[in-house]
């Protein structure tokens, strides 16, 4: 096949900064948010940037969640910046998700969340019409699926599942019957053939497959049917995590799922992919470079961890506001107890690297490493040997919660999918990777 290399971009989250970006509702809004929204558009202009930069790589692939929330204004900023990747030689080919249209669009003006102008989801198609739709050999007018060839022989297979609010995340009988006969036309017409998707198909981490929204609905379903019919690869976002996975059908074949974090939110990253001649593909990360603003002295990195860290705290703190009083006594224990005392509770003792950390800071650094992928606390380490000996003081609980998690035909064990969600257990890395892939002629 000829070789090609492209830019994975995900969850830009682009937000039209005119339409306003501060007061107390802004502030008071930014305490539980992960990502970024006043800085989120010169943070995905300093991306495209670099990207326009490269002259050797012609393609760039957006798997949804372009604007924040959206806002037209956000949606025509954005398509302004992605006419310029166009302009600098670039073929740009985006899906759209459920951030991508709302009709009750907000933006913070006079410390006030005031309304804006949103888009339809109908609208979505003649918007983003020049950035895939006006390439495609077909589109599913109903969720906005298309597949389009964007190199000699290599098809780019669309999936949209994110166009109602009651089918988010499903690919149903009908849209599976439609995606089977373009697989079948690529075959036929001699193609590598792989896919997108704003859901993750495979849970990013073994405890992702516990939340309903982490990954597309019954998505063992959909991972054997790809692999099934040959599309070994497929790009997601929507997650804001860093991964890479390999799944196997029952019948033995594979399907590879990079899921890419949120350009503008921690770890703040995007990816470049070479599949060469030989079939060789190479996933290379690289970070979100400095934008412009002043971040207080931190990098990038630590002034997105940051956000990270304080969001989630206070989405906790925030959980645990009201009168009762299991919920004071609660939100005080969290805020203040050490990893020492804890481990004192359970009989577990800390390495000293970690016993005077503050519980929720300790999470909070465990989560960071977590969505940045390639987690470090393998079985050995001061931060493994915490948390297994936890579990295992906590194991006959486990046990009787274990049956309630199970889905189908599928067995629960808790404790090895908390271990090998804040470890990296898979052989090789979520963030920089080699493949040899099979479905290429």
């Amino acid at each position: 096949m000829t070789p090609f290399r492209f830019y994975l971009v995900t969850d830009t989250h682009f937000y039209e900064p005119s339409l306003g970006a501060s007061g107390k509702a802004y502030e008071e809004y930014m305490k539980t948010e992960q990502i970024f929204l006043a800085e989120s558009s010169d943070m995905v202009k300093a991306v495209f940037a670099q990207i326009m930069a490269d002259k050797e790589t012609e393609y760039v692939i957006m798997p949804g969640d372009l604007s924040k929330n959206g806002e037209r204004e956000s949606h025509k900023s954005l398509i302004k910046e992605l006419y310029k990747l166009k302009e600098a030689g670039k073929k740009v080919f985006v899906i759209t998700a459920a951030h991508d249209y709302n009709e009750w669009s907000r933006s913070f003006k006079n410390d006030e969340l005031v309304p804006v102008e949103g888009v339809s989801h109908q609208e979505l198609y003649d918007l983003y019409y020049d950035f895939g739709y006006s390439q495609a050999f077909a589109v599913d007018k109903q969720t906005l699926s298309y597949v389009a060839e964007i190199a000699p022989k290599v098809r780019l297979l669309a999936v949209n599942c994110d166009s109602c609010e009651e089918t988010k995340g499903v690919i149903d009988d009908r849209l599976l019957g439609w995606l089977q006969e373009q697989i079948d036309q690529a075959k036929k017409d001699g193609c590598f053939i792989f896919a997108i998707n704003h859901y993750p198909v495979v849970p990013c981490v073994p405890v992702f497959d516990l939340v309903g929204d982490a990954q597309v609905r019954n998505w063992r379903r959909f991972a054997d049917f790809l692999a099934d019919n040959g599309v070994e690869l497929i790009l997601t976002g929507h997650m804001h995590i860093q991964s890479i996975n390999e799944y196997y059908s029952k019948q033995g074949n594979r399907l590879i799922d990079i899921c890419t974090s949120a350009t503008v939110g921690s770890p703040m990253q995007y990816r470049r992919i070479d599949i060469s001649e030989d079939a060789v593909m190479k996933v290379e990360t690289l970070d979100v470079p400095d934008f412009g603003w002043d971040l207080g002295g931190l990098s990038v990195r630590e002034f997105a961890d940051k956000q990270f860290v304080v969001s989630n705290i206070n989405k906790i703190n925030r959980a645990l506001n009201g009168d009762e009083v299991y919920k004071k006594i609660l939100k005080k224990v969290l805020n203040s107890i050490k990893v020492s005392t804890l481990g004192k509770i359970f009989f577990v003792k800390p390495d000293k690297s970690i016993k005077d950390k503050k519980f929720m800071d300790f999470a909070g650094e465990i989560g960071c490493c977590i969505f940045a992928g390639d987690q470090p606390h393998k079985k050995g380490t001061p931060v493994y040997n915490a948390v297994s000996g936890v579990l295992k003081r906590l194991n006959f609980v486990i046990r009787k919660i274990e049956p309630k998690l199970q889905k189908g035909d599928n067995p629960i064990n808790l404790t090895e999918m908390v271990l090998n969600t804040i470890a990296n257990n898979k052989g090789y890395s979520d963030n920089n990777a080699e493949f040899n892939l099979k479905n290429i002629e």
